[in-house]
């Protein structure tokens, strides 16, 4: 284009056949989009509250991430959708409404606050050399083992679980060089440190997930203190099926027993021409072989002890516990301590330091943005009077031992197509706790059922916060890694569903 003028530029840049020609099957996603949302924004919303219709928007957006493979761009559009579906011409204001309420909550601050100290945390492990040391510990260990290498990533993930989101950076980034070095593909690290960073949370009472359900269950009216709801989550473990058997599933195929599926195969096969499928696109600040490349060529990096990156860990684990699970508390003070580590060694200058933090925040706003639009998907969500639509659901199953099996197969489909794992536990457990003892169903295995319908969307939901992190953490992309392992997780749903249907009958 060889014009400045405005308008010339316009009419040859959003001219159809322009359109077309760039992106064909690009240009008929937006076509549907549009249209899309001219029919959301004439829809009636005195239909909408406590209906399947508060799906309706996340339909399209679930639809627009499967055609176009983007995303980011689906969560961004799928959230303005449910707020034009809501609101019609005063969207934009109330999306600025809701964003700013929820940016007010000292949660939402901390959070956001763990994330980029986190992004810190992982930048400071991989420009020290620490990572890569770590790597040549294990290779020197396990030699060249594909099984023993994934096994490993796996079991440390989930004993790290007490925090899926460290546990998927931490592991991410320690394992990656290892994958790199035996010419293995990251996506199958991606899928093990993913899979067992959210499921073992869940099945062990001090993980993340795990504490956060206890406070949901003791926040129901029925439930006489913590230590009540500790007892009843605990007699939730064995029948926390879906986490259990993705984890067998995973240690299966660490161990070369379960066969590589779909595009798994095709990383495989790729990673024998030398090449990883998935790869994500490579930026100044986490491409990790550029980072190989400036700690091989840095004397100071050489030779950096593996107790650089355990002590960091231990004190990790130790600050959540002491700080009551303060998010960003966890992650100063190993920070702080990592300092003055680094730095006396000669690891760092101080100046290098203070780069890790600032590349780390950097990195991490990617993630810090779908939190945030998380966050006012939520809210509007809450405001269709989406958990009264799950109640009517609930209230119309006939049989009480066919509870479990419907939770989980309702809620997983629903969890699949936009997860709200958190939220989903928030809104259920208070009303369940009451209202199952009076319908005759078994308490502790229908709150395992929501508890793995939740695990299900946060590992196999294509917007899941988890996934996201997961990728970031391996370098490898956001839909492919979506798309590989898809098999594993729809494996693991169908035996979890069929369990939850015999048991369920049974009990």
């Amino acid at each position: 284009m060889d014009t400045s003028n405005f308008f010339k530029r316009i009419g040859h840049y959003m001219n159809f056949s322009y359109l077309k020609e760039q992106n064909k099957r690009r240009f008929y996603v937006w076509i549907f989009w549009i249209a899309f949302m001219v029919f959301l924004w004439f829809f009636p919303t005195k239909y909408v509250p406590g209906t399947i219709l508060c799906l309706l928007p996340i339909a399209g957006q679930f639809a627009y991430a499967i055609l176009t493979h983007e995303v980011y761009e689906a969560l961004i559009l799928g959230t303005i959708a449910n707020y034009i579906f809501w609101y019609k011409g005063a969207f934009m204001t109330k999306f600025v409404d809701n964003t700013v309420k929820n940016l007010q909550d000292g949660e939402t601050i901390l959070m956001i606050a763990s994330f980029l100290l986190c992004g810190g945390m992982i930048v400071m492990f991989t420009r020290s050399g620490v990572t890569v040391s770590f790597g040549k510990f294990l290779t020197k260990k396990f030699g060249k083992s594909e099984k023993r290498i994934l096994t490993s990533a796996g079991i440390i993930a989930g004993v790290m679980s007490v925090d899926d989101y460290i546990s998927s950076l931490t592991n991410g980034a320690a394992f990656s060089p290892i994958m790199n070095n035996i010419k293995k593909p990251r996506m199958a690290l991606s899928f093990m440190i993913k899979t067992f960073s959210t499921c073992a949370s869940c099945l062990l009472p001090y993980g993340a997930w795990g504490f956060y359900i206890i406070y949901q269950i003791e926040a129901a009216k029925n439930v006489d203190g913590l230590m009540d709801a500790f007892h009843i989550f605990l007699r939730t473990i064995p029948y926390q099926f879906f986490p259990i058997c993705a984890c067998v599933i995973c240690l299966l195929f660490a161990f070369g027993k379960m066969p590589k599926l779909g595009k798994m195969k095709d990383a495989y096969e790729a990673a024998e021409r030398g090449e990883q499928y998935g790869a994500a696109e490579k930026t100044s600040g986490d491409d990790i072989e550029l980072i190989d490349e400036m700690v091989a060529a840095d004397p100071r990096k050489q030779n950096v002890g593996v107790f650089n990156l355990v002590i960091p860990i231990i004190i990790l684990i130790i600050a959540m516990f002491a700080t009551g699970f303060n998010g960003f508390l966890c992650f100063i003070i190993p920070m702080i301590i990592c300092g003055f580590m680094y730095i006396l060694q000669g690891i760092f200058r101080l100046d290098e330091y203070i780069e890790c933090f600032i590349q780390g925040c950097r990195d991490m706003m990617d993630m810090t943005i779908i939190l945030i639009l998380g966050y006012s998907l939520q809210t509007v969500l809450a405001e269709m009077s989406f958990d009264t639509f799950i109640l009517k659901v609930c209230n119309i199953i006939p049989v009480a031992g066919l509870i479990p099996f419907f939770f989980f197969v309702y809620f997983g489909l629903e969890e699949y197509l936009v997860t709200m794992n958190y939220t989903l536990y928030l809104l259920l457990f208070p009303t369940l706790m009451v209202v199952l003892p009076q319908v005759g169903a078994n308490v502790p295995l229908c709150i395992a059922a929501v508890i793995s319908a939740g695990v299900f969307g946060g590992n196999n939901c294509i917007v899941s916060d988890l996934g996201i992190i997961a990728a970031k953490s391996c370098q490898v992309d956001i839909y492919d890694q979506f798309v590989c392992c898809q098999p594993y997780y729809w494996i693991s749903f169908v035996i979890s569903a069929a369990l939850y249907l015999a048991v369920g009958l049974i009990f």
